[in-house]
């Protein structure tokens, strides 16, 4: 589970335990495994985002992460 869905703050937390990665490396990260090319400009919104408390990158991460998986 540590990619979500998430129903609970809780549960965000506990994934975000799983993965070492923080900030907008996590981000990359999701991207980069859905496929998702980033340009110069994607790359300064995403460590921009990175600046969010932990848990709210992390479901953002997720949620790039499973959008990745359907369109696969």
């Amino acid at each position: 589970m540590p990619y979500g869905p998430f129903e609970t703050l809780a549960e965000t937390r506990a994934a975000a335990l799983y993965e070492r990665l923080r900030g907008s490396d996590a981000l990359v990260l999701a991207c980069a495994e859905a496929g998702v090319r980033l340009g110069r400009f994607d790359k300064r919104v995403v460590e921009e985002l990175g600046q969010l408390e932990s848990e709210t990158v992390w479901v953002l991460a997720s949620i790039i992460r499973r959008a990745g998986a359907v369109g696969s």
